[in-house]
């Protein structure tokens, strides 16, 4: 029990710590003069999403970019509505379909390849953005020594279910970035991230990595940060989201997240493991915990303590974070995932080391 509390203990100061450096965080929010950009849109069956997606674009206050479309083998009319939805854009673009490769990794490959500016952006085509999102990401690539920038992502949706799918993420968001504010690259997500053309080209893109769909973020930044270790920054302002809506059901977001594990197994690295094992090892304790308050202990008051504590300190770092993006906290969909994100740790730590998943139409 003593050490079981133990590390419970360490796993709450390490929420302060996250509270106090998100908290004294500068927010970086100087719109500079932004390089060229090329932002490169993989997609497949993305017919609904296409047309919020191509708005959101034409508004971008940064003129100075282009954007490469690249189709991956779409089954719906996807193509031919955003040929239609183009007609009327506002800013440069490409359209290509790939032929015989297939995949979001070679889908950006190829835009890549394209591309005619150096300075990259990827997103996906179910995303949008604030007007400002291209001007405050390519902004700080004024600095030579930024080889990589990681946005933030929020999810977005009016049911309960997408609400606490938003607060999890944020979670994943905030620990993402103070990590990398500590020069601990952990996490990335391909919906809003930005690097150099010829940074692609020298860690050779995804070769050594290429045997997942997923991992086009966080497997290339890995790859990024042993050539450049000091090279990636993520960008803490409320004008570089992106979002995107969360799933609607539980299929989807079992297959989402079961798609994210499997790109552990192409690199086994061990912050990423450290990082997974204490997460499991933590919401154990806390079931744990909770199932002692059952039961007529010594130590009623401790245990009480140590999961209101737990439970503060969670709240405050998700509203911080929340709050630095413009989103709003849902104070019971925060308790809920409070009760059952230690049951979702559980499940998707076993159900990751086994079985396939569907994507896109595609099994895996």
């Amino acid at each position: 029990m003593i050490l079981a509390i133990g590390i419970y203990a360490g796993y709450l100061i390490f929420l302060l710590a996250l509270i106090v450096i998100w908290n004294t965080w500068r927010t970086d929010s100087l719109r500079r003069e932004g390089l060229p950009i090329s932002v490169i849109i993989p997609f497949r069956n993305e017919e609904e999403n296409l047309r919020k997606l191509v708005d959101s674009l034409s508004n971008q206050a940064d003129g100075a970019f282009e954007v490469v479309f690249v189709n991956d083998h779409s089954e719906d009319n996807g193509l031919e509505l955003l040929s239609e939805l183009l007609s009327s854009a506002t800013f440069q673009y490409q359209v290509h379909s790939l032929e015989k490769a297939f995949g979001k990794k070679e889908a950006i490959t190829a835009g890549i390849q394209l591309a005619t500016h150096d300075l990259i952006i990827t997103t996906d085509a179910d995303c949008y953005a604030e007007p400002h999102w291209l001007r405050e990401m390519s902004g700080q690539f004024q600095d030579d020594n930024l080889q990589m920038l990681v946005g933030p992502v929020a999810l977005t949706g009016d049911s309960f279910w997408q609400k606490m799918q938003s607060i999890e993420f944020s979670s994943l968001i905030g620990t993402g970035g103070v990590f990398l504010r500590m020069k601990m690259p952990l996490m990335a997500n391909g919906a809003n991230l930005a690097y150099r053309k010829e940074v692609f080209n020298k860690v050779n893109g995804f070769n050594g990595i290429d045997s997942t769909p997923s991992g086009d973020d966080e497997l290339l930044m890995h790859k990024v940060k042993k050539e450049f270790p000091n090279g990636i920054r993520f960008q803490k302002s409320r004008g570089s989201a992106v979002q995107t809506s969360a799933s609607f059901n539980w299929s989807t977001f079992k297959q989402q997240r079961l798609r994210w594990a499997s790109k552990w197994k192409v690199a086994f690295r061990l912050s990423t493991i450290l990082s997974a094992l204490v997460v499991f090892v933590v919401q154990l304790i806390q079931l744990w915990l909770i199932f002692r308050l059952i039961e007529p202990v010594d130590n009623l008051k401790l245990i009480t303590s140590l999961l209101l504590f737990k439970l503060l300190t969670e709240f405050i770092f998700l509203w911080s974070v929340r709050r630095s993006f413009g989103q709003k906290m849902n104070g019971i969909a925060f308790l809920v995932n409070y009760l059952l994100y230690p049951f979702y740790v559980i499940y998707f730590g076993i159900a990751a080391n086994f079985g396939k998943f569907k994507w896109k139409g595609r099994a895996y």
